[in-house]
């Protein structure tokens, strides 16, 4: 089947089901994705781990002459090397660039779990949310400190990883290369994220900067506290539509919170916090040892603890009682003789009154 594929003229993918990468090391299982620079396999090593590999698209390297292959293959494998320097616990580990035949390669640490994307209910709590955020603005000060920008921050690049019983946030997908002014593309669309992308992303020849990636995790914070997807920036300049205050949706959002997503999504970058640093900050996130650093799984053996919880209740309420009944009864007679022997006609006081 594979051959046949590859005859029948299937040139728009670099390899296929069963192919061998790296003389063995590496066994394509699957394509994950595609965009109009990169094409994701899933794939399997010698020890049988399963990982991504990255490479750029067939499609568009056959459309450029040499030269202009060249160097999008040259900024491919500079922002690929840079990135696997990005050693960070909430980013998806990334191995050195190699080359296989003609096609410049990245491999991934393979994450399979659900993203914030696919959270239910949609609508996270303000600490829930901010734990999140927190880990990938960490992990983005780091990208940024290695000179890229992630360029597509939005909840489906999102992960949520169990480790040890605990639920922990890891950023995904890096858009690589996509500076390449490829000389028939006047616009990003196809890159950008409804919602999430910040506008100066939608025109080809931006300089990207920090700022970028603050509007677009601002944005996602903006989804995961009130479950609605933000207006989109191009429709918001262009059309003037309103930016709806997160806030007007879920009165339960903190002011300070509030502020910093507004700031954070505001149009003109110069305007926004030109740091994540600065943007963490604005939110009272000032580090990894913040308050409400960790999500821990819920127990699957609740309902025996509510059981438990139940009948711990019970029992001591039972002690209680029986422990005033016996502070109560034989009592003042016992405890003052003298007063019993001086007025025996006087009537017991409220406290010694038996219960009926």
């Amino acid at each position: 089947m594979k051959i046949n594929i590859k005859i029948l003229g299937a040139t728009n993918v670099a390899w296929v089901v069963g192919d061998r990468l790296q003389g063995g090391k590496y066994t394509i299982e699957r394509e994950l994705g595609r965009g109009r620079f990169g094409i994701t396999y899933l794939v399997k090593n010698k020890n049988g781990d399963r990982q991504v590999i990255k490479t750029l698209n067939d499609d568009l390297l056959r459309s450029l002459n040499q030269q202009g292959r060249d160097r999008l293959e040259t900024m491919f494998f500079q922002e690929a090397g840079k990135l696997a320097e990005c050693k960070h616990k909430h980013i998806v580990a990334v191995q050195r660039p190699f080359k296989e035949g003609e096609h410049w390669c990245l491999v991934m640490e393979y994450v399979d779990e659900v993203s914030l994307a696919d959270l239910r209910p949609p609508i996270l709590s303000e600490p829930e949310a901010l734990v999140y955020i927190r880990q990938i603005g960490e992990a983005l000060i780091v990208v940024h400190k290695n000179g890229l920008i992630h360029r597509d921050v939005h909840p489906g690049n999102i992960l949520l990883r169990n480790r040890e019983g605990q639920l922990e946030a890891v950023l995904i997908d890096f858009g690589l290369a996509l500076d390449f002014d490829h000389i028939l593309t006047t616009s990003r669309t196809k890159e950008t994220s409804d919602g999430f992308t910040p506008p100066e992303l939608y025109t080809k020849g931006t300089i990207t900067c920090p700022y970028s990636d603050i509007y677009s995790l601002a944005a996602t914070l903006y989804k995961l506290l009130t479950g609605k997807t933000p207006v989109d920036a191009i429709k918001r300049k262009v059309d003037g539509e309103h930016l709806v205050s997160p806030k007007e949706w879920n009165p339960q959002i903190s002011d300070r919170t509030n502020r910093a997503i507004l700031t954070g999504m505001k149009l003109d970058p110069k305007q926004r916090s030109q740091s994540m640093r600065e943007w963490l900050d604005s939110l009272g996130l000032t580090g990894e040892d913040s308050q409400h650093s960790v999500i821990v799984l819920p127990n699957t053996n609740s309902n025996w603890d509510k059981k438990i919880q139940f009948w711990g209740v019970l029992i001591a309420a039972i002690a209680a009682f029986a422990a005033l009944l016996a502070g109560i009864a034989p009592w003042i007679p016992i405890l003052n003789p003298s007063r019993s022997s001086n007025q025996p006609s006087q009537s017991p006081s409220p406290s010694s009154t038996k219960t009926p």
